[in-house]
């Protein structure tokens, strides 16, 4: 990039090209609504979700503007935690700070009680705390429809979320509105979340990022430029393995810039498989057609996750099919490496068992029927902590058995593809056992990711020498989790990147994906699976999406990729900073959380602007 940045950045010129970066937002008043309707209101997300109540923003009834927030329950003979909502905001800014939170309430018939909490948090647990708690009253008062509440507390230095909400227990109705937070006696409307780059920093980042010409993959016929992907190569370098994340699964642009970066790899840099974040033996359907040609591929794509299912990636799934026609001695491999459906792989395992061992089959699905049954009653199915230990147990014993026949049924097997039946069916026996502990360990997303990085290994191992593949998955999954602080580390450096990276070393690399604004695709909530377009809001001041934002416009690239592996001797680069983190469900604001970025990836690549993913019909 070239050296007028330094003049241009201090300019007004600059910044009135630019959209207004934002701070984190404070929708405390209710007025702005969610893209989930009046159901809930923007920013705010649910604590508990309690069977006896709902909520909506209500139009009847407010204290002041458009909107109050309605609370109402029923009775309940068995206690039942708070129905509560929340609203979690970066504390950076307010830390040293007399906090206040302020507002109305107003309650009709309500037989319980309604609550109101302002509560800071760090990483032993609470730090400070204030709560109001409104008792039962028979009827609304007629002299008195708003009652105003306020909450104070100090935002100590060790705070890293300050966190508020709003809750009823029992039946009857309570409504709140116009809530204001203020910090040293100052009124916040949005509150800050980071140091802003210095004029410096800004060009020590310009020297490091190298422009995009382009984010859509070569169209059929002409011929590819791959001139502005130096960068990527070079970051790259000899790995075998290249992780290309993204901030969120339903960006338009991050589907295409992965296709382009495949293309490129696989012509350009000797890569042979293409691994992602579904199902392992589900994704052979994919693999097949795009090998062999079986079956059609908007058939096959259908046994990915929801948010695969795009016109983005038909596309990718094509291009392969086309690229294996012409080049029948180098094909490229179509697979997957997740783990959380156990059904097909135990299936499987069970229509293997009759040719290798019948004697094991009564046993086996004895064992692992039970589990297999759970599924097909509920998707991710829940069960008490003694069921699903004993899911655990079963699949651990299955798996024992299974594997205790290895050498056995490898001598027994007379051909390559005999071999390749018994290397699956243990694969699948141990799927089974790693879905099982992903069941039981529901909060613990460090089990999901140590078994995927496992199943790449098992990928990986199963091909010559030298193998070199690309690997899609979220940001959090493939980042490398080498910051000293577990907490700014993705998955506090239990994620499945970390472990690749401890494994494989150098022959690991590690791509962030990221943008500043647009909108991408996502479920509306953990209830409604609807996928509908959400908005990505502007990345916040302070975040190196604002910067590189910055970066692009005077470029005029639609995007950079952002060398970060000298960053980890940059002090002010390695400052937890706000990260865009957002996975198969929508998120209002979407930068929640906060990461030692060079130490979760070897390069960023950033894209200015994006849109949404097109679903497959």
């Amino acid at each position: 990039m070239n050296c007028l940045f330094r003049i241009l950045i201090a300019t007004a010129i600059i910044h009135s090209t630019l959209a207004v970066a934002a701070q984190q937002p404070l929708n405390l008043d209710f007025e702005r609504i969610s893209p989930e309707g009046p159901a809930r209101p923007w920013g705010w997300q649910y604590f508990f979700r309690a069977p006896h109540a709902k909520a909506v923003m209500d139009s009847t009834v407010a204290h002041s503007g458009k909107y109050s927030y309605r609370i109402s329950g029923e009775a309940q003979q068995e206690p039942v935690s708070p129905h509560t909502l929340g609203y979690w905001i970066d504390p950076w800014g307010l830390k040293g700070k007399q906090v206040e939170l302020t507002g109305w309430i107003s309650r009709e018939n309500l037989e319980g009680q309604a609550r109101v909490t302002l509560e800071t948090w760090g990483e032993e647990g609470k730090i400070n705390a204030d709560t109001m708690n409104f008792p039962p009253t028979s009827e609304r008062p007629a002299d008195a429809l708003w009652m105003p509440f306020s909450l104070n507390i100090p935002v100590d230095s060790a705070a890293y979320t300050l966190s508020l909400t709003i809750g009823l227990i029992g039946s009857g109705a309570a409504w709140f509105d116009a809530l204001t937070l203020s910090a040293g006696g100052r009124q916040m409307a949005e509150v800050p979340v980071a140091p802003q780059f210095t004029s410096a920093q800004l060009e020590w980042l310009a020297q490091q990022a190298a422009p995009l010409k382009q984010t859509d993959p070569t169209p059929e016929g002409k011929q590819p430029d791959y001139s502005d992907l130096d960068a990527f190569r070079r970051i790259t370098g000899g790995a075998q393995l290249i992780a290309l994340g993204e901030s969120t699964h339903g960006t338009s642009e991050f589907f295409s810039i992965k296709h382009r970066l495949l293309e490129y790899a696989v012509k350009e840099m000797g890569v042979t498989v293409f691994a992602i974040e579904a199902n392992q033996l589900a994704v052979e359907a994919v693999n097949r057609y795009v090998l062999n040609g079986e079956g059609d591929a908007r058939t096959a794509m259908k046994v990915m996750f929801k948010v695969w299912n795009t016109e983005e990636m038909l596309a990718l799934i094509e291009w392969m099919r086309a690229y294996n026609l012409e080049n029948p001695q180098n094909k490229v491999e179509f697979v997957g490496f997740d783990m959380q459906d156990p059904q097909l792989p135990i299936d499987s395992l069970l229509a293997f068992l009759p040719d290798y061992a019948p004697e094991l089959l009564a046993a086996i699905d004895s064992l692992l029927g039970p589990y297999r049954e759970a599924w097909r009653e509920q998707y991710y199915p829940t069960a008490p902590d003694s069921i699903r230990e004993g899911w655990i147990n079963n699949t651990r014993l299955a798996w024992e058995l299974v594997s205790a026949r290895k050498a056995d049924w490898l001598r027994q097997a007379s051909n390559p593809a005999e071999k390749n039946r018994v290397e699956w069916a243990l694969q699948n026996a141990r799927v089974a056992l790693q879905a099982a502990h992903s069941a039981y360990y529901t909060f613990d997303q460090g089990t999901r990711d140590s078994a995927m990085a496992e199943n790449i290994g098992w990928l990986l191992s199963r091909r010559p020498p030298g193998t070199r593949m690309i690997i899609w998955a979220h940001d959090a999954h493939i980042s490398r989790g080498k910051g000293p602080d577990p907490l700014y580390n993705y998955f506090q450096g239990g994620s499945m990147g970390a472990h690749l990276a401890r494994q494989y070393g150098d022959s690991y690399r590690a791509f962030g994906l990221s943008t500043y604004d647009g909108a991408y695709s996502a479920t509306l909530s953990y209830q409604d699976n609807t996928m509908v377009p959400v908005e990505a809001f502007p990345s916040p001041e302070g975040s190196l999406d604002e910067a590189l934002h910055r970066l692009a416009a005077e470029e005029e690239a639609p995007g950079l990729i952002l060398d970060l592996r000298a960053g980890r001797d940059q002090p002010w680069l390695l400052y937890p900073r706000p990260v865009r983190f957002i996975g198969y469900m929508a998120s209002d604001y979407g930068y929640e959380a906060k990461m030692a970025i060079p130490y979760q990836f070897d390069g960023l690549i950033f894209i200015n602007r994006t849109s949404h993913s097109r679903l497959v019909d």
